[in-house]
Protein backbone atom coordinates (compact mmCIF):
# COMPACT_ATOMS: atom_id res chain seq x y z
CA UNK A 1 0.00 0.00 0.00
CA UNK A 2 2.75 2.25 0.77
CA UNK A 3 4.83 1.32 -2.68
CA UNK A 4 5.07 4.62 -4.80
CA UNK A 5 3.09 2.60 -7.64
CA UNK A 6 0.28 2.56 -5.11
CA UNK A 7 0.25 6.11 -4.06
CA UNK A 8 -2.45 7.78 -5.14
CA UNK A 9 -4.91 5.33 -6.43
CA UNK A 10 -7.52 6.05 -3.35
CA UNK A 11 -6.37 2.65 -1.61
CA UNK A 12 -5.97 4.41 1.71
CA UNK A 13 -9.23 6.25 1.43
CA UNK A 14 -10.85 2.80 0.42
CA UNK A 15 -9.29 0.78 3.24
CA UNK A 16 -10.43 3.63 5.46
CA UNK A 17 -14.07 3.77 4.69
CA UNK A 18 -14.10 0.55 5.15
CA UNK A 19 -12.87 0.46 8.86
CA UNK A 20 -15.32 3.27 9.19
CA UNK A 21 -18.52 1.29 7.94
CA UNK A 22 -17.29 -1.71 10.22
CA UNK A 23 -16.77 0.88 13.41
CA UNK A 24 -19.64 2.59 12.86
CA UNK A 25 -22.59 -0.30 11.23
CA UNK A 26 -21.40 -3.11 13.39
CA UNK A 27 -19.83 -2.19 16.24
CA UNK A 28 -22.23 1.19 16.77
CA UNK A 29 -19.93 3.15 18.18
CA UNK A 30 -20.70 7.21 18.38
CA UNK A 31 -16.90 8.26 17.23
CA UNK A 32 -13.35 7.68 15.38
CA UNK A 33 -10.70 9.85 16.03
CA UNK A 34 -7.05 10.27 14.72
CA UNK A 35 -3.94 12.18 14.82
CA UNK A 36 -1.70 13.05 11.77
CA UNK A 37 1.49 14.44 10.74
CA UNK A 38 0.55 17.88 9.86
CA UNK A 39 3.08 17.52 6.69
CA UNK A 40 1.37 13.92 5.52
CA UNK A 41 -1.20 16.32 2.84
CA UNK A 42 -2.15 13.48 1.37
CA UNK A 43 -3.61 11.43 4.30
CA UNK A 44 -5.36 14.74 5.60
CA UNK A 45 -7.12 14.80 1.98
CA UNK A 46 -8.48 11.31 2.04
CA UNK A 47 -9.47 11.63 5.24
CA UNK A 48 -11.35 14.73 4.73
CA UNK A 49 -13.23 12.41 1.77
CA UNK A 50 -14.13 10.32 4.38
CA UNK A 51 -15.95 12.67 6.09
CA UNK A 52 -13.34 13.57 8.98
CA UNK A 53 -12.91 17.49 10.17
CA UNK A 54 -10.14 19.23 11.67
CA UNK A 55 -10.58 19.52 15.25
CA UNK A 56 -7.38 20.31 16.64
CA UNK A 57 -3.74 20.82 16.23
CA UNK A 58 -0.68 19.94 18.72
CA UNK A 59 2.33 22.10 18.05
CA UNK A 60 5.72 20.14 18.08
CA UNK A 61 4.14 17.05 19.37
CA UNK A 62 6.18 14.62 17.44
CA UNK A 63 10.39 14.87 16.72
CA UNK A 64 10.98 13.27 13.29
CA UNK A 65 14.42 13.24 11.58
CA UNK A 66 15.89 15.75 13.39
CA UNK A 67 12.55 18.46 13.79
CA UNK A 68 9.43 18.94 15.56
CA UNK A 69 6.45 18.38 13.60
CA UNK A 70 2.66 19.42 14.49
CA UNK A 71 -0.01 16.79 14.72
CA UNK A 72 -3.41 17.52 13.33
CA UNK A 73 -6.29 15.96 15.65
CA UNK A 74 -9.21 14.81 13.38
CA UNK A 75 -12.94 13.19 14.52
CA UNK A 76 -15.70 12.07 12.79
CA UNK A 77 -19.18 10.88 14.58
CA UNK A 78 -21.51 8.74 13.22
CA UNK A 79 -24.01 11.26 12.67
CA UNK A 80 -21.63 12.43 10.00
CA UNK A 81 -20.54 9.51 7.65
CA UNK A 82 -20.89 10.10 4.56
CA UNK A 83 -23.38 7.64 2.29
CA UNK A 84 -21.81 4.78 0.46
CA UNK A 85 -20.79 5.41 -2.77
Amino acid sequence: MFAPSHMGRGLGTEATRLVLDHAFRSMNLHRVDLRVLAFNHGAIASYRKCGFVQEGRERDSCWLDGQWHDDIIMGLLATELPSPG
